[in-house]
């Protein structure tokens, strides 16, 4: 009898054990979704909305930073030529993150082409900060990958110093909550961060705000026919890039979207087009002064900074590269079909944001 007894309360501790590690993993879990960037982050929008895409209905998706979502305007390709495309891009998107991007878009996903934008060869590792990783690693769903994607990114900036921009405290980047837990006290959490269920973009990752509908003149850009170096780790990052897309049976297209280079930045593009062509994959130069007059971009009217085009450019750039994609891919068109309603929705919005004009709406 006292033997049962005891199997008894072994048992009842056992499971109380287990209870109690089930219970610390789910806080665990919960106190790293809710003390990370803030939900209504514009950059964390766009992997929430992506998250919340419906499986296998995405057919292109667009990978790149602002030089991809305030480019082009996903919801107008969709209505012009029937494309189901979506900008997976945040501020600043470090282009070594490529392969852990394609895996996490796999994971639901399985698109017929993947854009991958190409801007970001200019930088350095000494380039890439703090911000830049986490509003990759921190948008994304804890996983492997994305536990993969932080050790690729630590590894890459060399542990340099945190306040200076790049990283120092590694354990904050697998443990969100030691780095953001002050937001409570600071009183910057809102009911979304509370209840993460992931605030969307609602335009399939195109980035609009009142910086859309300014008009700032601009320099034409300095072109040049010539090559430039790269960072030594950033020729490793694009061959390792160019690996990752070896691995995959889908298509790729490489793209540089215009903008007003400076001396020397021409050269550096150039480079990369040369070794990504090399490889057998295409790449889009739009930073040359053919390609900017057939899209027809007008550097008095169409851009709101050096680096970013306003809406009147997006479109432009929209309608040329939506005509591109449509003459030499074979993508389906998905208009009229019930299960891509939510482009039609993101379309009809994008309207309503032209027509009332500058306001935060993503």
């Amino acid at each position: 009898m006292v033997t049962k007894e005891k199997e008894h309360i072994h048992k009842s501790r056992a499971l109380k054990a287990v209870i109690f590690v089930i219970a610390a993993a789910l806080l665990f879990f919960y106190l790293n979704q809710v003390f990370g960037f803030s939900e209504t982050d514009s950059n964390k929008r766009i992997f929430g909305a992506f998250y919340a895409q419906e499986e296998n209905t995405v057919d292109v998706v667009y990978i790149g930073s602002s030089a991809t979502n305030r480019y082009f305007i996903a919801p107008k390709a969709y209505n012009d030529e029937g494309m189901a495309a979506f900008d997976l891009a945040v501020m600043g998107f470090p282009l070594l993150f490529v392969p852990n991007v394609i895996d996490e878009v796999e994971k639901t996903q399985n698109p017929e082409l993947y854009i991958i934008e190409l801007r970001g060869v200019l930088k350095s590792k000494e380039d890439v900060t703090d911000a830049h990783i986490r509003r990759v690693t921190d948008s994304m769903k804890i996983s492997a990958n994305k536990y993969d994607a932080i050790d690729k990114a630590l590894e890459y900036v060399d542990g340099a110093d945190s306040e200076s921009g790049n990283i120092d405290e590694a354990l904050d980047y697998y443990i969100p909550v030691i780095k953001y837990h002050s937001r409570l006290v600071q009183g910057d959490m809102t009911a979304a961060d509370l209840l993460p269920s992931g605030i969307p973009n609602f335009f399939k990752g195109f980035v609009v705000s009142p910086k859309t509908f300014k008009q700032v003149p601009q320099k034409e850009p300095v072109y040049s026919d010539g090559y430039g170096e790269l960072a030594p780790e950033m020729e490793k990052v694009v061959n390792d890039m160019l690996d990752k897309c070896d691995e995959s049976d889908k298509e790729v297209l490489f793209v540089l979207a215009p903008y007003s280079m400076k001396e020397g930045e021409a050269e550096k593009f150039n480079t990369a087009v040369r070794m990504v062509t090399e490889r057998g994959y295409t790449v889009l130069n739009m930073n040359t002064e053919e390609m900017v007059d057939e899209i027809g971009l007008d550097w008095e009217t169409d851009f709101y900074n050096s680096k970013h085009v306003n809406f009147i450019g997006a479109e432009k750039y929209t309608e040329f590269l939506t005509e591109y994609l449509a003459e030499n891919y074979d993508l389906p068109d998905r208009r009229g079909d019930k299960a891509y309603e939510s482009w039609d929705e993101a379309y009809e919005r994008y309207l309503m944001y032209l027509e009332k004009g500058p306001q935060d709406s993503n």
